[in-house]
């Protein structure tokens, strides 16, 4: 048998193996065409769908070709297949490409915070997965209590504004698109209880995600994981620029004592002193609001909201009133 092969490939015809057939009919080169067309598909996501779409056109002129032309049931068996696989996959990308839409607060919410850093869309969808919850807050309502709830979620403001404070003294205000919790994000487990307290200054509504689940969905996309390290951590440093904020305030308001300051002052109310008949509103809680809702680049607050939210945060921290 060995003999028999050398033997023909010695004796092999130049002139013999070069007389072609006829040509093929017009479905097999177009078929073969919209196969080279299939391969010349740029790398891109759209790309891999031109890519089967071209194969895919190229396999029905394959089998009609197989079918009516050279009626050879091996090649319509063979084309169909192909043709099915890569219709398959053609369903699959179009079900990955259709555009990801979300309801108006969380879209605002994607466009601050997530897609300035180049998250897509389905990178998104994947973090909304682990939502808890959208929970509406009324006014003066307790979010979390200091020391009894416990860290088990990540709450972002999606509207309105809560006031966060420790020992009953304000350290700061969350505006929308802050996270409420984001400093117990780092090194803290979900056995803790929070060290603060957050109440409602006004109706609001917070997004809540499910705090380990969102942890592991992201650790495995380091990605991911670096954006939310990233906006937190800028969540963060805020916050400690607001807490620095109060101290002073607080302390001119005051005249007795700064937030943080003695060391006694975790077991002691803050008094915001003022005498009767002289409005200190220019300073203390009245003026950090203002301050701060500047910083956030938003209108200050009409006469009347100032009042209100002077009222309420009077009504948290004991003002007291001295001749």
């Amino acid at each position: 048998d060995n003999e028999h092969t050398i033997r023909m490939l010695i004796d092999w015809n130049w002139p013999k193996c070069f007389s072609f057939e006829p040509k093929e009919h017009l479905y097999y080169h177009i078929g073969h065409a919209l196969f080279l067309v299939a391969f010349l598909a740029p790398n891109i996501p759209c790309g891999f769908l031109w890519l089967r779409c071209a194969a895919i056109a190229g396999c029905i002129l394959m089998v009609l070709w197989g079918w009516f032309v050279a009626c050879s049931l091996d090649a319509v068996v063979w084309f169909s297949l192909f043709l099915l696989v890569n219709a398959f996959y053609v369903v699959v990308l179009l079900c990955k490409l259709r555009p990801v839409k979300f309801e108006k607060e969380i879209e605002s919410v994607y466009v601050a915070l997530f897609k300035p850093l180049r998250v897509s869309r389905h990178q998104f969808k994947k973090v909304l997965n682990c939502m808890k919850i959208v929970r509406p807050l009324k006014y003066q309502e307790i979010y979390v209590q200091e020391k009894i709830t416990k860290v088990d979620s990540l709450s972002l403001v999606l509207s309105g504004k809560l006031v966060v404070s420790q020992n009953q003294k304000a350290l700061h205000i969350v505006f929308p698109h802050q996270f409420l919790d984001s400093p117990e994000w780092f090194g803290v487990s979900t056995d803790d209880y929070f060290q603060v307290s957050i109440m409602a200054m006004e109706e609001s509504r917070v997004l809540i995600w499910h705090r380990d689940k969102l942890k592991l969905s992201i650790m495995a996309e380091p990605f991911l994981q670096a954006v939310f390290d990233h906006i937190l951590g800028r969540d963060v440093v805020k916050k400690l620029m607001q807490v620095t904020q109060v101290s002073e305030t607080m302390a001119q308001s005051n005249g007795c004592i700064a937030s943080g300051y003695g060391d006694d002052s975790e077991d002691k109310p803050m008094l915001v002193m003022k005498s009767k008949g002289t409005d200190n509103g220019g300073h203390g809680l009245t003026a950090l609001i203002n301050r701060q809702l500047q910083d956030e680049t938003l209108p200050l607050l009409p006469t009347v909201a100032l009042n209100s939210g002077k009222a309420l945060i009077e009504k948290v921290y004991h003002v007291v009133e001295v001749d």
